[in-house]
């Protein structure tokens, strides 16, 4: 998936949270050795011995000095905190963990911006950096830090420092961390149910008649929107902040589902003798008739005029009366917005998760770290210790933010540290649930994602060194016309113009380069 689509995920992620940010360093002394913790069944941390009645701290050397690991990440809020804030949380981190696990961590949150270019920068610089989350776009990607020899193969860390990490989260969510053989990183642990939903004001849709679990395809959804056209012919209905119409990764309003290699090959897998061919989304018969729908929905009126132009989440916007969103429950199914507003959520299609849905962000150890077992250590926390977790995700209960009485994260007036961070690192189910959450009825309830559709190719990433400038040329044909046809607003003509123009500029060898690493992906499988 190309950077811009993965910064429009990341900043609805960030829309839908409260804003938070942070940085910083601190000393502080080796306290004695208590007792261990273990893993209670949502992956919580309590005192005592894990299941198997063995220390959680064997393998540390007590008597050693404390690791230092310089632990980076970004403020997925509008800025990043100031030193002073960073240095009250990192005093406090660093009682867990030298406590746990014998390791000072120096804690470091950038802006995202910031993070973006100067983390991967450092890394091949040399500098000292021991942890790490991925980013969504650009250099920071997993698949670019991979391919570009940046991440240390987890290899024997996960067992010998890890243990519990690998017990709270599912062994096929590694499938999509694991290139040629080793495990690269970490996949947070969250949930990755990837469905379809139409997400509709409560009262406008009441108006309808309609029942919402009758809803359940595009062509009935099709008889809302003729109705509420009927009843408020004022309305857009249909509207988005994303520059696309559904926005939807690996399925189509048909319930047809592919693989997204990248944003332009992929591979529709679920049709009964189909051969596993890399194909251009933009030229299949599938993707052609969503286009089909989103042009038929623009000419009848339904599209906002300016969703090509709107970066803002519509869902309160007074004047639209809703828009599609995918993923999971905790995104897809509120039943009210951040602003208040009732919402009706109308599932169209189950998603597949696919390796760029996994590895969209993921914690990992770069080849500079001097100190990965640590690291390791460090890592396992995060997806164990529910007071490590939200310590860095929302800084000091009672200091930095307070609980309300549905268990929602309340900033307080005075906060200086707010990175908003719980959703990109580590164990989501751990974090607290921010205000909008809770007010939206949202629970960290883990779900069965045993019976989610997987990809057949989890696990395949696409290396685009060899078909890099294939890939410059066709990135920029997307930008050119990808917002008109994701928005309806392209006609036959203009689309065709798209295909030709990918074809002047290597869309072949782009495609023959993908479907050669897929098919030795296979064999070595």
């Amino acid at each position: 998936m190309k950077g811009k689509k993965l910064i429009h995920i990341l900043t609805s992620l960030c829309l839908s949270t409260a804003i938070l940010a942070s940085c910083g360093q601190s000393e502080s002394s080796v306290p004695e050795k208590e007792s261990s913790e273990s893993i209670s069944e949502n992956g919580e941390t309590s005192a005592g011995e894990n299941e198997e009645g063995q220390n959680q701290a064997e393998g540390i050397d007590w008597d050693e000095d404390p690791a230092e690991v310089n632990w980076y990440m970004w403020a997925a809020g509008v800025s990043a905190p100031g030193q002073d804030a960073i240095d009250r949380i990192e005093e406090k981190v660093n009682e867990i963990t030298l406590k746990e696990i014998n390791v000072h961590v120096n804690l470091s949150i950038l802006e995202m911006g910031t993070y973006l270019t100067q983390m991967p920068m450092q890394i091949t610089a040399g500098d000292k950096i021991d942890l790490i989350t991925t980013f969504p776009a650009g250099s920071g990607t997993f698949s670019n830090m991979v391919s570009s020899g940046q991440l240390l193969p987890l290899g024997d860390y996960l067992d010998s420092c890890c243990g519990d990490m690998l017990e709270v989260v599912p062994d096929n969510f590694f499938d999509a961390t694991t290139v040629k053989g080793e495990i690269y990183a970490a996949p947070i642990y969250t949930d990755y149910t990837n469905d379809l939903y139409f997400i509709g004001k409560k009262d406008i849709f009441e108006e309808t008649g309609f029942n919402a679990e009758d809803v359940d395809s595009y062509e009935e959804l099709e008889k809302v929107f003729e109705k509420v056209k009927e009843l408020h012919p004022e309305l857009k209905i249909v509207s988005s902040g994303a520059q696309t119409i559904t926005g939807s990764v690996g399925v189509t309003l048909n319930n047809e589902k592919y693989d997204t290699l990248t944003d332009i090959a992929v591979v529709f897998y679920e049709k009964e003798g189909q051969e596993t061919k890399v194909v251009n989304l933009y030229e299949t018969d599938e993707y052609k008739r969503e286009v089909g729908i989103y042009r038929d929905w623009y000419e009848k009126g339904y599209v906002d005029q300016d969703i090509m132009m709107r970066e803002d989440d519509p869902t309160d916007d007074p004047t639209v009366f809703g828009g599609f969103l995918q993923g999971n429950k905790a995104r897809t199914q509120n039943k009210v917005s951040p602003q208040g507003t009732e919402l009706v959520s109308l599932k169209m299609a189950e998603g597949p998760v696919v390796t760029s849905s996994v590895a969209i962000m993921t914690m990992a150890i770069p080849v500079n770290a001097t100190e990965p077992e640590a690291a390791a250590r460090v890592m396992n926390l995060a997806y164990t210790n529910a007071d490590l977790k939200n310590l860095v995700s929302y800084g000091i209960e009672g200091e930095d933010y307070t609980l309300n009485e549905d268990n929602g994260v309340v900033i307080t007036e005075n906060c200086t540290y707010a990175p908003n961070t719980n959703t990109i690192f580590g164990n989501v189910f751990l974090g607290h649930l921010t205000e909008g959450e809770a007010l939206a009825g949202v629970t960290r309830d883990i779900p069965d994602q045993s019976t989610l559709a997987y990809s057949p190719f989890l696990g395949f990433t696409v290396d685009l060194e060899p078909i890099s400038n294939e890939v410059a040329q066709l990135s920029s044909i997307i930008e050119e016309y990808g917002k008109q046809v994701r928005c309806g607003m392209a006609d036959e003509d203009t689309y065709q113009e798209m295909i030709d123009k990918m074809y002047a500029s290597g869309l072949e060898t782009y495609l023959t380069e993908i479907q050669r690493q897929l098919d030795e992906w296979l064999e070595n499988q």
